[in-house]
Protein backbone atom coordinates (compact mmCIF):
# COMPACT_ATOMS: atom_id res chain seq x y z
CA UNK A 1 0.00 0.00 0.00
CA UNK A 2 1.43 3.34 -0.88
CA UNK A 3 0.37 7.25 0.57
CA UNK A 4 2.49 9.82 2.31
CA UNK A 5 -0.22 10.33 5.56
CA UNK A 6 1.32 8.88 8.33
CA UNK A 7 0.39 9.46 12.22
CA UNK A 8 2.73 10.09 15.42
CA UNK A 9 1.90 6.36 16.77
CA UNK A 10 2.76 5.00 13.98
CA UNK A 11 5.87 7.06 13.20
CA UNK A 12 7.39 5.63 16.39
CA UNK A 13 6.47 2.54 15.50
CA UNK A 14 8.59 2.35 12.84
CA UNK A 15 11.34 4.46 14.44
CA UNK A 16 11.76 1.57 16.80
CA UNK A 17 11.58 -1.30 13.80
CA UNK A 18 14.56 1.07 12.26
CA UNK A 19 16.33 1.00 15.93
CA UNK A 20 16.16 -2.69 15.56
CA UNK A 21 16.82 -3.24 11.91
CA UNK A 22 19.69 -0.49 11.84
CA UNK A 23 21.86 -1.52 14.36
CA UNK A 24 24.73 -2.78 12.80
CA UNK A 25 24.34 -0.27 10.04
CA UNK A 26 28.22 0.31 9.06
CA UNK A 27 27.15 4.64 9.38
CA UNK A 28 25.59 4.16 13.32
CA UNK A 29 28.42 1.53 14.77
CA UNK A 30 31.14 4.47 13.29
CA UNK A 31 28.93 6.84 15.28
CA UNK A 32 28.63 4.79 18.59
CA UNK A 33 30.23 1.67 19.88
CA UNK A 34 27.37 0.76 22.31
CA UNK A 35 24.55 -1.14 21.33
CA UNK A 36 21.88 0.17 23.36
CA UNK A 37 22.90 3.71 23.12
CA UNK A 38 23.13 3.20 19.29
CA UNK A 39 19.17 2.10 19.27
CA UNK A 40 18.50 4.75 21.22
CA UNK A 41 20.07 7.45 19.46
CA UNK A 42 18.72 5.46 15.98
CA UNK A 43 15.35 5.63 17.17
CA UNK A 44 15.09 9.57 17.80
CA UNK A 45 17.55 9.68 14.48
CA UNK A 46 14.45 8.15 12.09
CA UNK A 47 11.65 9.95 14.26
CA UNK A 48 12.86 12.92 12.92
CA UNK A 49 13.45 11.59 9.46
CA UNK A 50 10.39 9.78 9.12
CA UNK A 51 8.59 13.25 10.52
CA UNK A 52 10.17 15.44 8.23
CA UNK A 53 9.49 13.33 5.26
CA UNK A 54 5.69 12.92 5.77
CA UNK A 55 4.81 15.44 3.63
CA UNK A 56 7.07 15.35 0.50
CA UNK A 57 8.06 11.96 0.27
CA UNK A 58 6.27 8.51 -0.85
CA UNK A 59 5.08 5.89 1.71
CA UNK A 60 5.12 2.40 0.70
CA UNK A 61 3.73 0.57 4.10
CA UNK A 62 3.56 -3.45 3.77
CA UNK A 63 0.19 -4.33 5.03
CA UNK A 64 1.63 -6.27 7.76
CA UNK A 65 3.36 -3.83 8.56
CA UNK A 66 6.67 -5.70 8.72
CA UNK A 67 8.46 -3.32 6.97
CA UNK A 68 8.73 0.35 5.19
CA UNK A 69 9.95 1.85 2.47
CA UNK A 70 10.21 5.64 1.50
CA UNK A 71 11.34 7.24 -1.89
CA UNK A 72 12.56 10.75 -1.72
CA UNK A 73 13.57 13.15 -4.78
CA UNK A 74 16.57 12.66 -5.42
CA UNK A 75 17.03 16.96 -5.60
CA UNK A 76 15.01 17.69 -2.77
CA UNK A 77 16.86 18.75 0.57
CA UNK A 78 14.99 18.83 3.65
CA UNK A 79 15.32 22.11 5.82
CA UNK A 80 16.21 22.63 9.62
CA UNK A 81 12.80 23.86 10.11
CA UNK A 82 11.65 20.31 8.74
CA UNK A 83 13.71 18.76 11.63
CA UNK A 84 12.83 21.42 14.32
CA UNK A 85 8.88 20.33 13.34
CA UNK A 86 9.73 17.07 15.31
CA UNK A 87 9.63 17.19 19.04
CA UNK A 88 12.13 14.67 19.39
CA UNK A 89 14.67 17.08 17.83
CA UNK A 90 16.54 17.54 21.37
CA UNK A 91 17.25 14.32 21.51
CA UNK A 92 19.62 14.86 18.65
CA UNK A 93 21.35 17.50 20.74
CA UNK A 94 21.55 15.06 23.60
CA UNK A 95 23.66 12.64 21.91
CA UNK A 96 25.45 15.71 19.69
CA UNK A 97 28.49 13.48 19.08
CA UNK A 98 26.64 10.74 17.71
CA UNK A 99 24.72 12.85 15.69
CA UNK A 100 27.92 14.82 14.39
CA UNK A 101 29.55 11.37 13.59
CA UNK A 102 26.47 10.36 11.56
CA UNK A 103 26.48 13.62 9.94
CA UNK A 104 30.15 13.82 9.60
CA UNK A 105 29.86 9.92 7.43
CA UNK A 106 26.53 11.06 5.50
CA UNK A 107 28.54 14.15 4.65
CA UNK A 108 30.06 12.78 1.50
CA UNK A 109 26.95 11.58 -0.61
CA UNK A 110 26.31 13.21 -3.16
CA UNK A 111 23.60 12.14 -4.63
CA UNK A 112 22.94 14.94 -7.62
CA UNK A 113 25.78 14.25 -9.21
CA UNK A 114 24.57 10.51 -9.68
CA UNK A 115 21.00 10.95 -10.10
CA UNK A 116 18.94 13.49 -12.19
CA UNK A 117 16.05 15.16 -10.87
CA UNK A 118 13.92 12.06 -13.00
CA UNK A 119 15.07 9.70 -10.00
CA UNK A 120 13.52 8.91 -6.82
CA UNK A 121 15.93 7.20 -3.83
CA UNK A 122 15.29 4.85 -1.60
CA UNK A 123 15.41 6.23 1.89
CA UNK A 124 15.56 4.20 3.91
CA UNK A 125 13.86 0.69 3.24
CA UNK A 126 13.45 -1.61 6.53
CA UNK A 127 11.83 -4.69 7.77
CA UNK A 128 11.56 -5.40 11.08
CA UNK A 129 14.18 -8.27 12.53
CA UNK A 130 12.01 -10.62 13.21
CA UNK A 131 10.51 -10.80 9.74
CA UNK A 132 13.83 -10.34 7.56
CA UNK A 133 14.49 -12.80 5.10
CA UNK A 134 10.73 -13.45 4.86
CA UNK A 135 10.98 -11.23 1.24
CA UNK A 136 9.05 -8.43 2.71
CA UNK A 137 11.44 -5.65 1.53
CA UNK A 138 11.67 -7.44 -1.71
CA UNK A 139 7.86 -6.35 -1.99
CA UNK A 140 8.06 -3.21 -1.03
CA UNK A 141 10.91 -2.36 -3.47
CA UNK A 142 9.20 -3.97 -6.22
CA UNK A 143 6.24 -2.26 -5.39
CA UNK A 144 8.16 1.47 -5.30
CA UNK A 145 10.37 0.41 -8.32
CA UNK A 146 7.21 -0.28 -10.76
CA UNK A 147 4.92 2.64 -9.27
CA UNK A 148 8.44 5.32 -10.06
CA UNK A 149 9.15 3.51 -13.49
CA UNK A 150 5.35 3.58 -14.67
CA UNK A 151 5.11 7.02 -13.51
CA UNK A 152 8.89 8.18 -16.06
CA UNK A 153 11.15 7.71 -13.05
CA UNK A 154 14.21 6.12 -12.41
CA UNK A 155 15.01 5.18 -8.67
CA UNK A 156 18.31 4.97 -6.91
CA UNK A 157 19.90 4.72 -3.63
CA UNK A 158 23.15 4.46 -1.51
CA UNK A 159 23.95 1.84 0.84
CA UNK A 160 27.41 1.49 3.23
CA UNK A 161 26.47 -1.86 3.68
CA UNK A 162 28.51 -4.00 1.11
CA UNK A 163 26.13 -7.21 1.82
CA UNK A 164 23.48 -5.30 0.37
CA UNK A 165 24.97 -5.05 -2.95
CA UNK A 166 24.02 -8.11 -4.75
CA UNK A 167 20.07 -8.19 -3.27
CA UNK A 168 19.49 -4.87 -4.59
CA UNK A 169 21.68 -6.03 -8.15
CA UNK A 170 19.00 -8.79 -7.92
CA UNK A 171 16.26 -6.32 -8.45
CA UNK A 172 17.75 -4.86 -11.14
CA UNK A 173 20.07 -2.06 -9.68
CA UNK A 174 23.90 -1.70 -11.41
CA UNK A 175 26.19 0.22 -9.17
CA UNK A 176 26.69 3.64 -10.82
CA UNK A 177 30.04 4.59 -8.77
CA UNK A 178 32.04 3.43 -5.63
CA UNK A 179 33.15 5.46 -2.36
CA UNK A 180 35.53 3.95 0.58
CA UNK A 181 35.88 6.67 3.22
CA UNK A 182 38.89 6.11 4.95
CA UNK A 183 38.56 7.87 8.56
CA UNK A 184 35.26 6.48 9.06
CA UNK A 185 36.19 3.08 7.17
CA UNK A 186 32.96 2.73 4.99
CA UNK A 187 32.33 1.96 1.36
CA UNK A 188 29.58 3.45 -0.16
CA UNK A 189 27.80 2.33 -3.38
CA UNK A 190 25.17 4.96 -5.43
CA UNK A 191 23.24 2.05 -7.34
CA UNK A 192 20.38 3.04 -9.72
CA UNK A 193 18.06 0.95 -12.19
CA UNK A 194 16.45 2.92 -15.01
Amino acid sequence: MAGNKIDRKTLKYYAKMASEAYVNDPVYVFACKNEKIRKRFIYHWFLIRLNSSKKKDIFYFDEEQRGLLILREAHYDYTMWQFLQCINWPFLVLYWPLTIKCLMAYSHLDNKDIFDDKTYIVSPVFVSPEHQGKGVATRLLKMGIEDMLSRGFKVGLETQNPENVGFYERLGFRVAKEEYYKLEKIHNYYMIIE
